[in-house]
């Protein structure tokens, strides 16, 4: 009883994920791509501690969001046939080296494709952080990714204290601020709990 149960609810998730990802390129093709459209960090209210994130990298290298306390880190869920991510990879790349000697990591977080694709495309990108590959969507579905790209801001605690829905500008001079005061509470320590 417990096996059908659980080959049950693995058949209706996989059958969701599906139906879901099938309808992700049409949902990217609605979402304006133009480069004057831009998305804000938005404050998460009560800074919820973050989903565990436990990923393999190009290299089968695992990731985990713990492996990254005390830092400062961007996951950015992103697909190579969504335009506004791809558009955000070169301002990522910049935001990424600009930020290489600070308490800062960034993942992105490929949603719904192979390791193939993935390395094409950081081979023609030329990107140089963490691509940490989803590919069967399950991490994005349970942080709750509805489209792409979407951003998340952790703090040094392991908690989301921003959130950006579409493509974000991230040398803006509002987003450099929003960073470099979460980069200030990890050089002198972590802000209070709420």
């Amino acid at each position: 009883m417990v096996a059908t149960l659980s080959h049950s609810r693995h058949s209706r998730n996989a059958r969701r994920t599906s139906a879901w990802m099938a309808a992700l390129p049409l949902l990217s093709l609605l979402w304006p791509a133009s480069p004057g459209v831009a998305s804000e960090l938005e404050p998460v209210p009560g800074a919820p501690a973050a989903e565990a994130l436990g990923l393999k990298d190009l290299g089968d290298r695992v990731h985990q969001l713990d492996d990254y306390r005390g830092q400062v880190v961007l996951v950015n869920f992103w697909a190579t046939w969504c335009p506004p991510c791809v558009a955000e990879m070169p301002s990522l790349q910049r935001l990424y080296t600009s930020l290489s000697d600070q308490p800062f990591a960034l993942l992105a977080v490929s949603m719904g494709e192979g390791k193939r694709r993935i390395q094409n495309f950081k081979k023609t990108a030329g990107i140089d952080f963490p691509l940490l590959l989803d590919p069967d969507s399950d991490l994005s579905l349970r942080w709750g990714v509805d489209f792409l790209p979407t951003s998340y801001l952790i703090d040094v605690q392991g908690r989301v204290r921003y959130t950006a829905y579409g493509e974000v500008p991230w040398e803006d001079d509002d987003v450099r601020a929003t960073l470099h005061e979460l980069l200030e509470e990890a050089s002198s320590g972590p802000a209070p709990a709420d």
